[in-house]
């Protein structure tokens, strides 16, 4: 099976592709000559994805606590042209996929939604890098994708993995291991490493994003931060909706990323309010 799914991540000639917008965008922002009237001109050539992007930009999780922002110049000026990508790529890739049969489309964007805030949350508490920084919203916003993945290449054989699972006392990527013989861990990072202009901190984020966390948290890069905040995600009902089996939190999640309690619960508190305002919003 995992044969099969690589010849059919190689060559399927209909995977989802991004949107014309992000395209576009990535390679703007990505240029230090250009300015915000040139991605404010871009992102209004789609007044829906101009009026969503305001609208999340006055979120709990971007603008919470100051003046609302009422255009886009505004909001771009706010955010950041960084940020002002991350969005774009909050607001179109729920689109990217069909919604799957065997979980809740919502339940699984609010989780990615809700990791991306963490994770960038977890760097910048930590004092992570500029690189760090920049990378981990992405990072954990695609740090799930290999399972939309799964679902897109195979979605009948996927759905029935999907159904069986059960009370397993393991956790979802230790079971496609032994079902198909790849994770989706590995298997979304192959796919955008492939398919999608993003760095290669996002991709090797993705693929690390299940590991022991006591290796992880100590390693350098952002798959620490992507790694702990999937486990606080979890851990707090903000869960994708795919698999019952909770890994619990490792002990010394608490002391490696510096957080006192009332930092996680704050930052717990942030996240879920943010991600159910969202909600109507990633949705268009």
């Amino acid at each position: 099976m995992k044969e099969k799914l690589l010849k059919l991540l190689e060559t399927k000639g209909d995977l989802p592709p991004l949107s014309d917008i992000l395209i576009n965008l990535e390679g703007r922002i990505n240029n230090p000559n250009t300015d915000i009237e040139e991605i404010s001109e871009l992102i209004q050539t789609d007044p829906v994805l101009s009026g969503r992007l305001i609208k999340l930009s006055n979120s709990v999780l971007f603008g919470g606590g100051r003046d609302k922002v009422d255009d886009l110049n505004s909001a771009i000026m706010r955010l950041g042209l960084k940020m002002v990508l991350d969005l774009a790529y909050t607001l179109e890739l729920p689109s990217a996929f069909k919604k799957p049969k065997s979980f809740n489309h919502m339940d699984f964007w609010k989780h990615s939604l809700g990791v991306a805030y963490l994770s960038r949350t977890l760097a910048l508490h930590a004092g992570g890098s500029k690189e760090e920084l920049e990378a981990s919203y992405l990072s954990g916003l695609m740090h799930d994708v290999g399972i939309l993945v799964f679902d897109y290449l195979i979605p009948n054989e996927y759905e029935a993995f999907i159904r069986n699972i059960g009370d397993a006392e393991k956790g979802l990527e230790e079971l496609e291991l032994e079902t198909f013989g790849i994770s989706h861990p590995e298997l979304g990072a192959r796919f955008v490493e492939k398919w999608w202009p993003v760095s290669k901190q996002v991709v090797s984020s993705i693929r690390k994003h299940h590991g022991p966390l006591s290796d992880s948290i100590t390693s350098p890069g952002i798959s620490r931060f992507i790694n702990c905040a999937n486990q606080i995600a979890n851990n707090h009902e903000i869960r994708n909706g795919v698999s019952p089996y909770i890994c619990p939190m490792g002990a010394n999640l608490m002391k490696v990323l510096k957080l006192s309690e009332e930092d996680l619960l704050g930052f717990v508190e942030n996240t879920r309010a943010g991600v159910e305002e969202a909600e109507s919003i990633l949705m268009g």
